[in-house]
Formats: structure tokens, C-alpha cells, sequence
């Protein structure tokens, strides 16, 4: 019997791409949504060290951690590498239709209606003031000092949302393109932002020197808090809690302007948990890229960041 390759037709290729999603495909193969950091438009998922965002309502993905993307195929061969096309096709095949339970999650929302740019919302946006709602969250609840707070929002890096902080993450001209927000019952980030970085610099030198990076601008905010060895060249960025292509872009500018000033230096204030090691590795990464010396650096008391670091320390002192 003569051997025949096995083809998809085009038309089986489509009815796979818009049946199957990949959020389904993750959810079968262990991954869990993380539901606190998902949007309707990006879906979050984790299974241990791994992130993966799922993008185009659930036609595209891509690897928080790393550089891969693309379709349920390319996701699929990512998830099994040792299956052959054939197989892959077939497993494929038998998922067209199946609904990802994280996506029945956060459609059951309620919908947002503002679709403005994230920059036109935060200019209209209060800055921040002592005594106010967002201000005392920051300071009482995630044990903030007050002098750190304060220079951020001078520095204009946070505003008032009423019902939550808003962190601005910002473009390489200094634009607003999107913001993390934060509060007692808010942890997400503006519709329509684009992560790049949170930044904040408290002195005024020229250049960065000494660039910190964490996950989240509250964990920037708090290892500024904690940072002993605060130089007015230190800037302080969060990731948003995701590496994707903006992100790593920005990182790579400041490395590139970093590496011919002597004593540079990446400090690495990722979570002390799987998935903080696995940011670590993609910051490393960049940082030899860039010939650019890098360092670890994790909470004092190994809690898994640096605000549960500050929680803990005000606990103890009350």
C-alpha cells in the first residue's frame, strides 16, 4: 500500500482555529485561570512557573515568560512537542466546541463601557492626596510609608481612581498607554492598556544607573520602601505581571542605555514563587543580552513579595 502524507484541508484548518480555544486547550492540560488578573480580553493562565496570555477571544495566545505565540496549533505543539502533526490535528478536532470554563468566568462580568484610551481616562483622573480613600488603602492597608507614596505622586506616576490607585504604565516617550489598577476590591488593569512599565524615580539623576524590576507597581513601590541602597539614579518598574513584547521592548531600551554607564546594575524583585523564578530567568536573559550586570534580589523574610515583607514588619510593630 503506497504511503500517503496526511493533509488539513483549509476549510478543517478554519473550522479547528474558530472552534477550538485555546483557553480550552490550556484548561486541559492542567493550566488554571487566574481570575484576579484576567480580563474579557486577556485571559491569564498559570500552571506553575508557566504564564500564558490568551488573546483574540480566544483564537491567539502568547508565553509570559518567553517569545512564543501564535494559534491553537502553535499552542498545542508548544504543550506536546513530542506529538507528530497527525496527531495533533486529530486532538485538535475533538475539542471543536468545548467552552473554557475561565472564559464563562469573566464574561459573566459586568461589561465596561468606557472606551476611551488610557490616556485620555487618566488625565481626568485626581492626583493623589492624603486622607482620601485610595490614599489611606495604600498606606494603612498595604502599609505604604507615607513619604514613599508621596513621591510617587509627585512624581506623577500615581492617581486617584476613587475606588482604586492607578499605576501608570508608560511608553518610551513617557505617554500613559495603560495603568494597573489597585484597591480593596480592584486587581486589574485599565481596558486598553498596553503593559510596558510602571516607573518610578524618586531622585532626579539623568540617567538610570540602577534599574529594579517587579512584578507589580505596588511590590516596586514597597522594595523602594525597603531599599537600602536607594542612589538618586535607582528607577523602580513593575512588569504589570506579564513580559510581553512591550514590556521586554522597554526593558531592552534601559539596558541598552545602561550599558555603557560603569557600575550598572538589573536588580530582579520578582516573587519568591515559581512564577517569579520564571520572570527572573526571561530578566537574566535580557540582561547578559545587554551585558548588563543582574541581581536577585528576594524578600528579606522570604515572604513571596516585598509588600508582604512591609505587612509583616507592621504586624510585628504593632
Amino acid at each position: 500500500m503506497k504511503y500517503q502524507r496526511f493533509r488539513l484541508s483549509d476549510q478543517d484548518r478554519t473550522k479547528i482555529v474558530s472552534g477550538v480555544s485555546c483557553a480550552a486547550l490550556l484548561e486541559k492540560n492542567g493550566y488554571l485561570l487566574d481570575k484576579a488578573k484576567s480580563t474579557r480580553k486577556c485571559l491569564k493562565y498559570r500552571n506553575g512557573a508557566s504564564n500564558v496570555i490568551v488573546n483574540h477571544e480566544g483564537r491567539g495566545w502568547w508565553h509570559a515568560n518567553g517569545d512564543e505565540k501564535g494559534d491553537v496549533f502553535a499552542l498545542m505543539r508548544h504543550l506536546h512537542p513530542e506529538m507528530g502533526w497527525r496527531d495533533v490535528c486529530l486532538e485538535l478536532g475533538q475539542l471543536i466546541g468545548v467552552e473554557p470554563e475561565g472564559a464563562a468566568y469573566v464574561r459573566s462580568r459586568p461589561a465596561t463601557t468606557d472606551s476611551r484610551a488610557p490616556a485620555e481616562r487618566w488625565a481626568q483622573k485626581k492626583s493623589l492626596r492624603r486622607g482620601g480613600r485610595v490614599w489611606d488603602y495604600l498606606v494603612r492597608e498595604r502599609c505604604l510609608p507615607e513619604d514613599v507614596v508621596r513621591r510617587a505622586a509627585m512624581k506623577g506616576c500615581i492617581r486617584d481612581g476613587y475606588h482604586a490607585a492607578w499605576f501608570a504604565h508608560t511608553d518610551a516617550d513617557g505617554k500613559v498607554c495603560g495603568a494597573e489598577l489597585r484597591g480593596p476590591e480592584t486587581h486589574m488593569c485599565l481596558g486598553g492598556t498596553i503593559k510596558s512599565l510602571f516607573r518610578f524615580q524618586p531622585g532626579s539623576a539623568a540617567q538610570v544607573r540602577r534599574l529594579v524590576v517587579c512584578e507589580a507597581a505596588i511590590d516596586a513601590l514597597s522594595f523602594a520602601a525597603l531599599d537600602r541602597v536607594r542612589t538618586p539614579d535607582t528607577m523602580y518598574c513593575s512588569t504589570g505581571g506579564a513580559m510581553g513584547p512591550e514590556t521586554k521592548a522597554a526593558i531592552r531600551a534601559h539596558l541598552a542605555d545602561m550599558r555603557q554607564i560603569a557600575d550598572a546594575v538589573l536588580i530582579v524583585a520578582t516573587d519568591d514563587d515559581d512564577a517569579g523564578d520564571g520572570f527572573a530567568d526571561t530578566l537574566y536573559g535580557l540582561a547578559e543580552e545587554a551585558g548588563v550586570e543582574f541581581a536577585r534580589r528576594l524578600p528579606p523574610d522570604r515572604s513571596k513579595d516585598f509588600n508582604s515583607t512591609l505587612k509583616n514588619m507592621a504586624a510585628a510593630a504593632a
